[in-house]
């Protein structure tokens, strides 16, 4: 029995914009998930530190100039993608055609310029405060969920308002924090957590060379949060040297499918129990 066998679905919770700058807000829910799980504020996201080209390789597993959902996104946003790579979605879905998959997001763009158009993905689109809801109902009715993406956007919005690391940004950390916690309830209450693979990341940080903005190769702008818990995840495994692009290869794994030899991203050494 390997140590990700009683992995039923992976979940991966995004916050946009959060940098490591989660580890300088409260975040009590965040950190009771993670208690008994694996974490790092130095995982490093992918240049240019922008959300089409961040967002694309934590669902591709590669570079943006091997994805390009940021160049589908600039053309048209509303138009499905023919990417050359493969999100984890369609991979899923090509190795498993009944499996049930989701995404929730509040920044449109990614569903139609990173997620391929695949009639086997629920999508859905709104603000953060109708995300929560709308992903409380879609897990207590389809409990054989497999993948679920979600991403938050208030916080990369306040960011770009007060500054990333301010004040305004640090306290809408914690409002994703609350809405995270209450996504997690729902998974507890339906009997679901215990056998869920869960990712707290985020795309890219801000203020690397301009308070309110993003998108250079600088520190605050590249370098992100980056947690795990579930089913054989170690304790406090050293994730030294954590990209973005491996979010897709640890959860490729955690569903029992091969990681792609042309991939950048990796499955970091040490991070299941018993594996590496």
């Amino acid at each position: 029995m390997t140590s990700t066998s009683a992995i039923k679905r992976v979940i991966i919770l995004g916050i946009d914009g959060a940098g490591a700058f989660v580890k300088q807000a409260p975040t009590p829910h965040i950190d009771a998930l993670l208690m008994e799980g694996s974490q790092t504020d130095r995982a490093q996201t992918v240049f240019p530190s922008n959300s089409g080209e961040c967002w694309g390789s934590l669902l591709h597993g590669v570079l943006p100039e091997k994805h390009e959902s940021h160049l589908h996104i600039k053309m048209d946003n509303e138009r499905p993608i023919s990417s050359p790579t493969s999100s984890l979605f369609q991979i899923l879905s090509e190795a498993k055609p009944d499996s049930k998959m989701a995404s929730f997001v509040c920044w449109r763009p990614i569903q139609s310029g990173v997620i391929e158009n695949n009639e086997s993905v629920h999508k859905f689109a709104a603000p953060d405060e109708a995300l929560v809801p709308a992903i409380a109902a879609y897990i207590r009715s389809t409990p054989d969920l497999e993948l679920l993406f979600v991403q938050l956007d208030d916080v990369d919005a306040a960011g770009h308002r007060h500054g990333y690391g301010s004040e305004g940004h640090l306290l809408a950390i914690s409002q994703a924090d609350g809405q995270i916690g209450e996504i997690c309830q729902t998974l507890l209450d339906a009997g679901m957590l215990a056998e869920s693979l869960i990712i707290i990341t985020t795309d890219h940080g801000g203020g690397g060379v301009d308070e309110f903005d993003h998108g250079s190769d600088q520190p605050g702008d590249m370098t992100i949060f980056w947690g795990c818990r579930g089913p054989g995840v170690a304790a406090n495994a050293d994730l030294a040297g954590l990209t973005i692009m491996d979010t897709a290869a640890v959860a490729l794994h955690a569903l029992g499918l091969p990681i792609p030899g042309d991939w950048d991203g990796k499955l970091p050494e040490g991070l299941f129990r018993g594996e590496g």
